[in-house]
């Protein structure tokens, strides 16, 4: 896809799922991969003049969208992803020969790295703390820290480059949803401005419904997409046919609820390639429903408003960091998520104020919670403490506690502030998941996905708001509701309730028994000696189960599924 000076390939690959810009300059010879509002006389005129990585970053925070850039420069091949997550980057070592890719497998496929048991018994957990995530699941094949670019040098080695820089909380309500409306715009705009055909999902929720406003306001042909949930007592659909009414000239068609198959449906229906085990799998089906009825009017991608809950809904923890700064401002907003959370005041008031921290906080919690955890806990510890299913072996076990004492000994906080640090953790793991969604969509013969909210420079926009702007628990999404104020209709945003979908959840582990039992006649983890299979089978014979709820089995899928990928020929996929 592009040379590099010395007309060796620089950049191989199939990248059906986004656009590229490659352009050589005097300076610089400039590839960016994936939706970026730019144009290629713009990227020729900084391939012609810059001639310095640490320049390229500021051109590059400056693009809004989403995308992989590699920039040869000076020699040296720079290469970055997205500084939160959702463009990912890996390395790894071939032939004395640094290189980077966006896929697991692709290396895997050159290195044939060996799997490492413990880092993947920590994708059991639930919720898996972010440095555990970071960690290789495969021998050789090393992720790029979210944050971070690699620079390549003509000797073949690489060193990792920091991109992110700390974010000012400083703007008012009033200034930071002007910001956050023109991220928006910019992110929306990046994948419309082709014109064209683009999908996108209008579920009924605040998140889609704003996208969807936004999306139609462009030169692109919008089509609007809604799936019929079956729980009577959903919301969803009645929510997003008041919004359609107000777009009268863009086409809305609903999938009808015979057409949306169930959690857990078609759980092995071929591979995703997913970099690593995500819960999000058990919904293949269903993404892959809505993916399929996209590609029944050809759009370039489909929009979805996946991201914002994790960057508008909001943390108590931060109210935590606030309290020796805002104390009344701290407490006030405390005591409102304790209200809301059923929490204990004397909880409440402990958490609030103990100072353990990072470090002593993970050691003190090294031994994660076996089955369904308990609620109405106060939320306002360096994570929520993770719990891991009953099914788990002492070896899985084992592995976990060392890893959470490796990452309470070795690794630090992504801020100094608890609050911070937990925000920046919900929001990288949350943009992981762009590519699993990418990838489900692309493997049900979709068109690509693309999630707006988790862009960089939305994602910027959006922390730099004061807390108390932008963080409660009686109003919902204020920020992302004065930032679409004036492009969704005010009647659109009334809603104050948000669905879970957990009707089909309990469905689907009943009707989808039998899938879920032969599932684990022949399990993989079982193998390795992660779980026991033959106790899970049995629990799964018995869908009623309490320990099957609130999703318990989900990451054990999530691994079991992406073990399977692995023994699959990611370069000829079609002969497996």
């Amino acid at each position: 896809m592009a040379e590099h000076a010395s007309e060796r390939p620089m950049i191989v690959g199939n990248c059906r799922d986004r656009p590229i810009l490659y352009k050589v300059g005097r300076a610089a010879r400039v590839a960016i991969l994936g939706h970026a509002l730019i144009d290629e006389d713009a990227v020729l005129e900084y391939a012609m003049s810059i001639d310095s990585a640490a320049r390229w970053r500021v051109v590059l925070d400056a693009i809004d969208g989403c995308f992989h850039s590699v920039v040869n420069v000076n020699g040296d091949i720079y290469v970055n992803g997205s500084i939160y997550g959702s463009r990912s980057l890996y390395r790894s070592r071939v032939d004395g020969i640094d290189i980077a890719a966006d896929t697991v497998h692709a290396l895997q496929h050159l290195v044939g790295g060996g799997l490492n048991v413990g880092a993947l018994a920590a994708h059991l957990l639930e919720p898996i703390p972010h440095h555990l995530a970071q960690r290789p699941l495969l021998d050789g094949i090393e992720p790029v820290s979210p944050g971070s670019g690699l620079i390549i040098t003509p000797r073949g080695t690489s060193r990792s480059v920091r991109d992110r820089t700390e974010t000012t909380l400083v703007r008012d309500l009033d200034e930071g949803a002007h910001e956050v409306r023109s991220r928006l715009v910019g992110a929306v705009s990046a994948r419309t401005a082709a014109g064209g055909t683009v999908t996108s999902e209008l579920s009924g929720g605040y998140d889609s419904t704003s996208i969807s406003f936004i999306a139609a306001r462009g030169p692109a042909k919008i089509k609007l997409l809604t799936a019929r949930g079956r729980d009577s007592a959903n919301e969803d659909l009645g929510w997003a046919l008041r919004a359609a009414e107000h777009l009268p000239e863009v086409q809305h068609t609903i999938l009808p609820d015979s057409e949306l198959p169930f959690t857990y449906a078609g759980l092995e229906d071929g591979p995703t390639w997913l970099n690593e085990p995500s819960p999000l799998i058990v919904g293949r089906s269903r993404v892959g429903a809505l993916a399929r009825l996209a590609s029944t009017f050809g759009p370039s991608v489909h929009l979805t408003g996946h991201g914002g809950d994790h960057i508008f809904s909001g943390l108590p923890t931060r109210y935590r960091d606030l309290l020796w700064h805002r104390p009344f401002t701290a407490w006030r907003g405390l005591r409102g998520f304790g209200a809301l959370g059923g929490w204990r005041l004397r909880d409440l008031l402990y958490d609030a104020v103990e100072p353990t921290g990072f470090h002593s906080w993970w050691k003190k919690n090294s031994r994660p919670i076996v089955g369904v955890p308990e609620k109405r806990k106060p939320m306002l510890g360096w994570a929520i403490i993770p719990s891991v299913p009953v099914w788990a072996t002492e070896t899985a076990k084992k592995a976990i506690s060392e890893g959470i004492f490796w990452m309470a000994s070795a690794t630090e906080p992504l801020a100094p502030e608890r609050g911070c640090h937990v925000e920046l953790e919900t929001v990288i793991e949350g943009a992981r998941t762009v590519a699993v969604l990418n990838r489900m969509s692309l493997a049900a013969g979709g068109p690509p996905l693309a999630a707006p909210y988790f862009d960089d420079r939305v994602i910027s926009a959006s922390l730099s708001v004061a807390v108390q702007h932008r963080v409660s628990a009686w109003t919902y999404k204020p920020l992302l509701r004065a930032s679409v104020r004036g492009i969704v209709p005010d009647v659109v945003l009334q809603r104050q309730t948000k669905d879970d979908g957990s009707h089909d959840v309990e469905i689907g582990l009943r009707k989808h028994r039998d899938e879920l039992v032969a599932l684990w006649e022949e399990s993989r983890l079982g193998d390795i000696g992660l779980i026991d299979s033959k106790k899970l089978k049995q629990l799964c014979a018995n869908p009623s189960s309490f320990e099957l709820e609130q999703g318990t089995m989900y990451t054990t899928i999530a691994c079991e599924l992406w073990l399977r990928d692995l023994e699959r020929n990611f370069v000829e996929p079609r002969n497996q």
